[in-house]
């Protein structure tokens, strides 16, 4: 008679769908496109129980790694997929009683999806500015929220576990930090954190507010009323260890919030793209870059327009996956990788994401892989990161056939008994960043 399965696995099981979700956030693609984790979280065959966790985030330590953010550049430790899985089922099993404010409006519950959730918002701050007599908008925003986070804070909160503080203690060993940017679980823990300081908006506004992350709007009269909010906030984010921005804390009229963060970016997403070349508009590009079809004279401008702006990258790539086959995407493909791995100051340390993004194309595309220079895929196989090796590897064997790679990383000489198909669990292109 076959083992009944143990709530372990069934929370492994029903976390599946959000955790696949949250693998669109991660900084650099898994090779095989977490196919074989997302097995075992199926199946049964991921981890025995959550005592095993500690230990598996001690075997695979992660390494910094140096990501765009907005215009900034920002370290952050590289977990593995199979960390992050383990912290995401630890914390939805944290967070099964947890109940968020509704004007809350990002990683609420397990299944929230990015997109609904951000249309939803941009709505409700719609509503707020046309509010009647409340139209201006006081926004909060934290001070460099998540490495901010103290680990006492954290450990204090009143949904913690055990088993998920025991975890976490192992990552903060590791990293030195708490949170872990742009990790699903990590968004998930730091929204339920600030519950206390919603409790607090509610207050002072009622329902006339939205929060985003770490970012407040709150509809008040004017600016005496703003002012309350603001130091009502910042007592509450006092015992959490946390201060507001003084930069991003700001009043803000109501075309302001319209024309700017609740803008409806949608439509035709040719015309989208036309009118973020127009405007230099970064919100249109991001829209435009996963929607839009290839065409010659987008590809041709994309090697300078993610020169310009790095962080579009992601995007970038994701566009390039559809017009891979063409001349002018090929060619776009070739002048970007040989950006990102421009040596000398200040190029070092963004290889390994501006490479790793661009491996994941070359994956997928033999006819990429063979444009791949030699040097580039030895500089990320000698990388601490095993995830960049994995890409490397893959895509060495990809477009020089399977003898290319000696003693390749155990995922990879598996993939390539199994025929080193192209087609065969590659990574994923599709992104939220």
């Amino acid at each position: 008679m076959a083992a009944m399965p143990s709530r372990w696995h069934e929370d492994c099981r029903l976390c599946l769908p959000s955790f696949r979700e949250g693998l669109r956030t991660g900084w650099l693609p898994d090779a095989f496109g977490a196919a074989d984790l997302l097995a075992a979280l199926s199946d049964g065959g991921f981890l025995a129980s959550p005592a095993d966790v500690p230990a598996l985030i001690s075997r695979t330590p992660p390494h910094l790694f140096t990501v765009p953010v907005g215009e900034r550049t920002r370290e952050v430790p590289l977990l593995p997929p199979p960390v992050n899985a383990a912290l995401h089922v630890l914390t939805e099993r944290a967070l099964r009683g947890h109940r968020p404010h509704p004007c809350v409006h990002n990683a609420t519950r397990t299944d929230w999806r990015y997109r609904a959730a951000y249309r939803a918002r941009s709505e409700s701050l719609t509503a707020l500015a046309s509010d009647g007599p409340r139209r201006l908008l006081q926004h909060l925003d934290i001070e460099n929220f998540g490495p901010a986070v103290r680990w006492g804070v954290l450990l204090g909160a009143p949904w913690m576990t055990d088993e998920l503080a025991h975890s976490l203690r192992t990552v903060h060993r590791h990293t030195g930090q708490c949170l872990v940017h742009g990790a699903s679980w990590s968004t998930r823990l730091g929204s339920a954190l600030l519950a206390p300081v919603d409790d607090v908006v509610a207050r002072q506004a009622g329902d006339s507010w939205a929060r985003w992350s770490d970012g407040w709007h709150v509809a008040v009269r004017d600016a005496r009323e703003g002012e309350r909010v603001r130091q009502a906030v910042t007592e509450a984010l006092t015992p959490l260890g946390l201060r507001l921005s003084e930069r991003k804390t700001v009043l803000l009229d109501p075309a302001a919030v319209t024309g700017g963060v609740a803008a409806n970016v949608a439509g035709p997403a040719d015309e989208v793209w036309r009118l973020a070349t127009l405007h230099d508009d970064v919100r249109r590009y991001r829209y435009a870059l996963v929607r839009v079809a290839p065409a010659p004279d987008i590809s041709t401008a994309l090697p300078a327009l993610v020169r310009g702006r790095p962080a579009l990258l992601p995007r970038a790539a994701h566009y390039l996956d559809g017009a891979a086959t063409t001349p002018e995407g090929a060619r776009a493909f070739t002048e970007l990788l040989r950006w990102a791995s421009e040596e000398g100051p200040g190029h070092g340390r963004n290889t390994p994401f501006r490479c790793g993004r661009l491996l994941v194309l070359a994956a997928r595309h033999p006819a990429l892989a063979r444009l791949v220079p030699e040097p580039v895929l030895d500089r990320c196989r000698a990388s601490l990161l095993t995830p960049l090796r994995e890409l490397a590897e893959r895509v060495a064997v990809t477009g020089r056939g399977p003898g290319a790679v000696a003693g390749p990383l155990p995922r990879v000489r598996a993939w390539r008994e199994r025929g080193a198909s192209a087609e065969d669990s590659p990574p994923l292109t599709a992104t939220y960043l």
